[in-house]
């Protein structure tokens, strides 16, 4: 039973990364189911098996890219009482650069959610998940940002929510600059000091 378990787990897992890779090559509306079966080496019984197509497919990507995230942002921002508030932020946003940098899977499956989709029909219910995401992870920056407040380290003029808004925003737009943007010299080399910037300019002088 267990090995069975273990296979099933196995061909689901391999139905992901092929599906990925599909995506990232054909983009999501142009990928089939056939091609995905012969990506992982599977029937396409086997798709339908695991998954009802390639929506479910999609969210499965979008789980184990997002979860993760949101994982730690409640870590970072929320539970680490012990360390500055403004550095916890500054923190999270250097680890969540950082993990792109290092995770070509991770790079790979924001950008195929990010550009290569399109969110209509079947798919357009996938941006209710986007926006409890943001809205989750603006919830977890404006908590850091009272702490902030509170302790004395974030300048009185700067509101803890419009502070949060502000973050999510420049925290997307950035991971979609750096995505795009891969030459040699190209914006990925400045982008630890614009999120350095972003953050202590919210510190009080």
């Amino acid at each position: 039973m267990r090995r069975t378990k273990e296979e099933a787990a196995n061909t689901r897992a391999a139905i992901v990364d092929a599906a990925l890779r599909c995506f990232d090559r054909h983009g999501i509306a142009s990928s089939t189911l056939e091609q995905i079966a012969c990506e992982a080496g599977v029937s396409k019984g086997a798709i339908y098996h695991h998954f009802e197509g390639k929506r479910e497919i999609l969210r499965a990507i979008r789980d184990q890219l997002t979860l993760p995230l949101l994982d730690a942002a409640d870590t970072a921002l929320l539970h680490a009482g012990d360390i500055p508030a403004l550095e916890r932020i500054e923190r999270f946003l250097l680890g969540m650069l950082e993990s792109l940098e290092q995770d070509p899977r991770r790079r790979c499956a924001l950008s195929v959610m990010l550009f290569k989709c399109e969110y209509v029909g079947d798919l357009e219910e996938e941006l209710t998940g986007w926006r409890r995401n943001n809205d989750r992870l603006v919830k977890a920056f404006e908590t850091a940002y009272n702490h902030a407040r509170t302790a004395g380290e974030m300048a009185r003029c700067i509101d803890p929510r419009a502070a949060a808004v502000e973050t999510l925003m420049f925290f997307a737009g950035s991971m979609r600059v750096w995505l795009l943007d891969n030459r040699r010299a190209g914006l990925r080399k400045d982008a630890r000091a614009a999120i350095v910037t972003h953050v202590r300019c919210r510190a009080v002088r």
